[in-house]
This record gives structure tokens, sequence and C-alpha cells, in this order.
């Protein structure tokens, strides 16, 4: 019996990934950002074709299974670039993203699966000028960005994936085999990437740089993160890693969409999950459960975007702090039926 599996990695830069000096040339038009890519059943080609996204990753993989026994398998995929559009008052000039050879390692057999891993990536599109250390001092060209795929087919026709590494930009989106939104990467560093966006930093010269990925949240939650983003009438906060939320908190007439970074929710003090980018935090809305048990921390260095609730959705509010409470409850009666589980 053939089984079969596939993993694609969307590469995309949202409105809110780039800060300070760096977004002017975003702001004159002359580069853009790009509308999140699908939740569900991406069309790449048609992403690619109309410059909605900077790069795809996939991997396509099979294994023969005869009486329960891996008999053979193999992969297919591959990365495809897409282009970068640069315009200058009413004209345009279109720069292709330049491929670095797919980074393919031998299949790793296992008890009762197969493991694929794939690296794609290359040159993104239109030249960025930038500081280097050595002569001549200044690089022109288009920095580099990656990631890695790692994709895992079981013989009992189950499997999953992940993104084992990635360049610190764009974000990157995992879709699984059934073309679902699954996970995300959970930082975008601009500034880091321009700085050690050279191949000496990357994985074809044996560099990687892991980054921390977040699951997907809930439809409320991503419909109205969706909607606050867009909008860009926020303000910005920053939290340093370690940091608990409680120590600069938002007022219960505001509320916070996570921008960059992760959140780790602690439960009676111990870590219970991690919020990645599109995570709502509504103060007022807090159930009864998560002010007696729930506390936040920063797991990273974090930005969020912080504006009045007065001028949002109530109804939509609603719905997320009903998806939130949901999960709280649930991760609680887990914890309860571990506890006497030991006892």
């Amino acid at each position: 019996m053939r089984l079969t599996a596939e993993a694609t990695c969307l590469s995309w830069i949202p409105r809110t990934a780039v800060e300070g000096a760096f977004k002017l040339p975003f702001g004159l038009g002359v580069a853009h950002y790009d509308k999140p890519p699908p939740d569900a059943s991406p069309d790449v080609d048609a992403l690619l074709c109309a410059d909605a996204i900077r790069f795809a990753n996939q991997v396509r993989a099979w294994i023969d299974v005869e009486d329960g026994h891996i008999s053979g398998h193999g992969m297919s995929g591959g990365g495809r670039l897409g282009s970068t559009t640069v315009r200058l008052k009413n004209a345009g000039m279109t720069f292709a993203g330049v491929a670095l050879p797919d980074l393919v390692d031998p299949p790793e057999v296992l008890a009762d699966g197969v493991r694929f891993r794939q690296t794609c990536g290359g040159h993104t599109g239109a030249p960025v000028p930038r500081a280097t250390p050595h002569p001549p001092y200044v690089r022109l060209s288009a920095p580099i960005a990656w990631s890695t795929i790692v994709l895992t087919l079981h013989a009992d026709g189950t499997a999953e994936s992940k993104i084992a590494d990635a360049s610190v930009f764009p974000r990157h989106y995992l879709y699984d085999a059934a073309g679902r939104l699954t996970d995300k990467t959970a930082l975008i560093r601009y500034k880091d990437w321009l700085h050690r966006s050279e191949q000496q930093h990357s994985p074809w010269a044996g560099v990687y740089q892991p980054v921390p990925t977040a699951g997907v949240k809930a439809e409320a939650e991503r419909s109205l993160a969706d909607a606050i983003l867009v909008s860009g009438s926020y303000k910005q906060h920053h939290l340093p890693p370690g940091a608990m939320l409680s120590e600069q908190p938002i007022r219960d007439d505001q509320v916070a969409v996570l921008l960059d970074g992760l959140l780790a929710v602690l439960i009676d003090g111990e870590p219970a999950v991690e919020l990645g980018p599109g995570a709502v935090l509504d103060p007022s809305r807090r159930s009864l459960e998560s002010r007696q048990h729930a506390r936040i921390r920063a797991q990273t260095a974090v930005r969020l975007a912080v504006l009045p609730r007065d001028g949002l959705d109530n109804d939509a509010l609603l719905a997320v702090a009903s998806e939130q409470t949901s999960r709280l409850r649930m991760l609680l009666q887990d914890r309860q039926a571990a506890q006497v589980e030991d006892t």
C-alpha cells in the first residue's frame, strides 16, 4: 500500500513586520506588505503570480507499506520564489527572486515511519542597500530568506509536519496535507534579518536559525485580529523577555493583539500554553477562572498592538472571549485530571 502526505510553507510580509526608519519604503509605496494568505487550501500558483507571497516550500512524500513494514519511500516538491514589484510614482519594476539550490536531507527511516526534511529559499527579489563590516562596507544584493520543513509520514497513514527552522523574516505559514493552516513563525525581525542575511549565515553554509512557532487561533480570534491589524489604528506596547503582562498592564478599556513574539500562559504558576502572533487580549472579558488561575509572561521580546475597545465590534469581542474561556476550562480540567491520576 502506498501512503502519501504533503506540507507547504508560505512566506509573506505582514504590515506590522517592519519598524522605525525601515518602514519608509513601504510607506512610500516603493515596497509593499502582503495580505495574510488564506486559512485553507492556498492556491500557490495564483499567490506567486500575484506577488502576494515571497516564496513557497512544498514537500510531497510517499511510503510503501507491506504487512506493517516500510518497503520503500520517496519525496518530491521543492522551493518556488516569487517576485518583488518596486513602484516609483506611476512606474513599476519587477525583480524576480533568485533561488538557491534546495537542500534535501536523506530521509530518516524510523520504526513506524519515515522523516523527510527540506530547506528552500533564496534571494528575495529587490536589492536592499545595507552596511557590512568588511569592504566595500555596503551590500546591494537582495537578502536571503528560507524555511525548513520536516514532514513525518507514519505506516498507519498519519502524518505531522513542522517548521524546523527559518529566516527571521518574513513570516512563514505552514499548511498540512489537508491544506489547513496549522502553524506560523512567532518572531519576525527585519533589522536582524538584514544584518545576518548573507549566504554564510544561512543553511547553505550549514548555519541554521531555529525560530519559535505558534499554533493557529480559533476563527473568531483570527478574524478580529486581522480586522484590527488591517486598520492600523493602534499604538504599540513592548515587553522584554521574562516580563509579566501585569507589570505593564493593559487597561480594561483597551484591547491588545500580539504582533510579534511569544507569550506564555501560566496556570497556577506553571507554563500551560503559548500564545503567538494574532492572540487577542481583552482584560475586561477575562473569566473568573482566568483571574484566579492564569497569568501571562513574555517568553521572548514581544510587541503588542493596543487600542481602545469602544471602537471594536462587541459581538466579535464576546465570541473571542467565549473561545478563550472554553480553552482555559479545558486546560484546567486536564490539569485537575492529571493531579487526580498522580494521587
